[in-house]
């Protein structure tokens, strides 16, 4: 590697980004190991048509001839943080972006973590604040990162957040695992499955090809519809969501990625989960069902189901992610997971100082309060994937 033959660029323009569509998916190929879905050209593609109305585009490339080892999807947006006005660049994200990380060659990392610092600040007029959202503690990105940060004094404060995203690894057999969880939980899942198989038919169905999530779309719409996220306006089908989850299927079906899984009782859907599946991990992104059957726990019988079927059937999954963070009910399923954190980085500048003090002293108190106003508003029957 020479210093010599590396290009450093800033994409901007849809129709460039649109360009690296072949090389990007290349660079993930070669990075199947180190990263997911959420890496996935397609993923921002779609994320970008479905919420970069009000953002710009600011994706850092890293090229060595005409091959590119380097990409950090970045954007530009104005934020409204209770009443604070903020510039930030940070990754291409929002609430449905659960790994943030950036796509490089482990031997170009060091050199293009640097550069991509260095250029940013060079552009410091633009920004208040560089932030880095979701970013998993284990990657060897932010480690390296967080090295050049402190090498080149910058002003910078890492934050946990509640992205602890539990996984397992699917090996040695259902029956194996199964007798591995606890007896108390062992006892509670299989009285939920002869509570559930006593109310009726039950049948578990796992849709991947776009004409089948088609075949199941209202029905789909049906369970979300009813469920605590649809009324806080955050489900599958919300207006602010559709578009993007549709998209997504459609061409996450193209690459044989898709994978909804869905619960009947007589024949009727009662539970659902949008999964995506590829780079060997399987991700459940989003999990609804019927409250009114919460009694059935239709949403555990449904994941139970899931899970007996990636550990005797699913072949390439080497990792089962249950997204999000670390509530009570994936507990049943795994002990390990992969914490994330958000990495704020500031300028040495009056205004910048005071943004500092108030995502880091201010807004963390007025989140608290929102949170807890939030659980003493949702119905308990909401509080897990029941």
């Amino acid at each position: 590697m020479s210093k010599q033959t590396l290009r450093f660029e800033i994409v901007e323009e849809q129709e460039a980004f649109a360009r690296l569509e072949k090389e990007w998916d290349h660079l993930c190929n070669v990075l199947e190991n180190y990263v997911t879905v959420f890496a996935s050209f397609i993923w921002y593609r779609n994320w970008w048509g479905s919420y970069g109305a009000e953002a710009k585009l600011r994706i850092f490339v890293m090229w060595e001839g005409d091959s590119l080892v380097g990409i950090a999807p970045l954007m530009w947006k104005r934020y409204n943080l209770h009443g604070v006005k903020v510039r930030r660049i940070g990754f291409i994200q929002n609430n449905q972006s659960l790994h943030n990380d950036f796509i490089v060659l482990p031997e170009y990392r060091a050199i293009f973590l640097l550069q991509l610092i260095q250029s940013l600040f060079e552009q410091s007029s633009q920004w208040d604040e560089l932030y880095f959202r979701n970013f998993p503690l284990s990657s060897e990105n932010y480690a390296s990162l967080a090295q050049i940060l402190e090498a080149e004094g910058k002003s910078w404060k890492q934050n946990p957040n509640s992205i602890d995203s539990p996984y397992l690894i699917p090996a040695g057999g259902w029956q194996a695992f199964f007798s591995g969880r606890s007896r108390r939980t062992r006892k509670s899942l299989n009285n939920i499955k002869n509570r559930i198989r006593k109310a009726g038919k039950v049948s578990v169905k796992n849709f991947t090809t776009w004409e089948e999530f088609l075949s199941c779309k209202e029905d789909m719409f049906a369970v979300v519809k009813q469920s605590w996220a649809e009324r806080i306006g955050d489900s599958l089908v919300s207006s602010v969501n559709w578009k993007f989850f549709e998209a997504l299927a459609y061409y996450a079906a193209e690459k044989g990625w898709l994978s909804i899984w869905a619960l009947y009782l007589d024949s009727k859907m009662i539970a659902v989960e949008f999964h995506l599946k590829g780079y060997g991990k399987e991700h459940a992104l989003r999990g609804h069902y019927n409250p009114e059957l919460a009694a059935l726990s239709p949403g555990t019988f449904l994941e139970m189901s899931i899970l007996e079927h990636v550990f005797t059937e699913s072949a390439g999954v080497h990792v089962y992610d249950f997204c999000g963070s670390f509530e009570n009910y994936k507990k049943k399923w795994t002990d390990t997971s992969n914490p994330h954190c958000d990495i704020h980085i500031y300028k040495k500048t009056v205004y910048s100082k005071f943004i500092r003090f108030h995502e880091l002293i201010i807004e963390p108190r007025i989140r608290m309060i929102f949170h807890f106003a939030n659980i003493l508003g949702r119905p308990k029957s909401s509080a897990a994937r029941n």
